[in-house]
């Protein structure tokens, strides 16, 4: 039998008008797992801008002898200038060092009272290009070696755990989309075969009257199509609600760094496409295997 376009038209309205309450089922059950698909996404995308601006503004600061002088400093500013793992860096020289020591003790008088701007070490900040541990690891190394350091610190510790982290809920939310979509086409098979078996006699009927498999396949793929579209057009609204929240909650923050969790909107336009994309996938595809089981049955 030839396909013809109103046939399809007509027989895909009357599968997802005939049976209403199912109809409305399965859009909800693609909703809510492309949601959390969605959700999933959403972190993952936020994690990685997270991680991304915390790999920019890792520093490590090199503090000098306090009795360094012009040819130590230079010496060191010399090896920052050739290392291929420094992004960049800058001195910062004793009333520099003294304004801020002013400003982190301002509530402890009797610790400024102690020390004088003369007693300021001067120090050079510096920004690898990388913020693994071992590389900088490498770099402290180095410069430690380099005549008039006294010191190399950067928070190590600290580093490992967000890059741990980073790891950690990366795989998780990996997984978590994962689960949701196999939850979705799971569920979507089951709808389109309860479909199908409520229509198993006229679908007896159309095989006897010498009906194609495709013929009979097509017009089920196609409202398992629909219905996969409108749940995944529904969950980008749920994704792009969490997504305000979150703009709203880390706004109020003091840091900048979490303003970066909340995504751009056309980062929610790129998700929202994938969400779309998959749902149309898990309509067609699962109602397709759903109806070949049964006519192979």
């Amino acid at each position: 039998m030839a396909f013809r376009p109103d046939y399809l038209v007509r027989e895909t309205g009357q599968n997802l008008l005939r049976n209403p309450s199912l109809s409305l089922a399965t859009i909800l059950t693609v909703f809510i797992s492309l949601s959390l698909m969605g959700v999933a996404l959403l972190f993952q995308s936020g994690i990685d801008r997270l991680n991304s601006v915390f790999q920019d503004e890792v520093e490590f600061i090199v503090w000098m002898d306090k009795d360094a002088g012009p040819v130590q400093i230079e010496l060191v500013e010399d090896t920052l200038d050739n290392n291929l793992y420094v992004r960049e860096h800058w001195y910062i020289d004793k009333d520099e060092t003294w304004v801020e020591f002013q400003s982190y003790y301002a509530d402890r008088p009797e610790i400024l009272e102690l020390l004088t701007k003369e007693q300021m070490p001067t120090s050079f900040q510096v920004a690898p290009k990388s913020s693994e541990v071992q590389l900088i690891e490498g770099l402290r190394e180095e410069l430690e070696t380099v005549e008039g350091v006294s010191d190399v610190q950067f928070a190590s510790e600290a580093i490992e755990n967000i890059a741990r982290f980073s790891r950690v809920t990366s795989l998780s939310m990996l997984v978590a989309a994962i689960a949701a979509g196999l939850a979705a086409a799971l569920l979507m098979y089951n709808s389109i075969r309860t479909a199908v078996f409520a229509r198993r006699r006229e679908i007896e009927v159309m095989r006897l009257v010498g009906a194609t498999k495709w013929f009979i396949r097509i017009p089920f793929m196609l409202e398992g199509l629909i219905q996969g579209l409108i749940g995944a057009f529904l969950s980008i609204f749920s994704v792009f609600a969490l997504n305000q929240t979150f703009d709203n909650l880390f706004t109020s923050f003091e840091s900048v760094t979490f303003r970066d969790v909340a995504l751009p909107d056309w980062q929610i336009l790129y998700i929202g496409g994938w969400l779309m994309l998959i749902g149309a996938l898990i309509g067609a595809i699962g109602a397709g295997i759903a109806v070949t089981r049964y006519l192979d049955a």
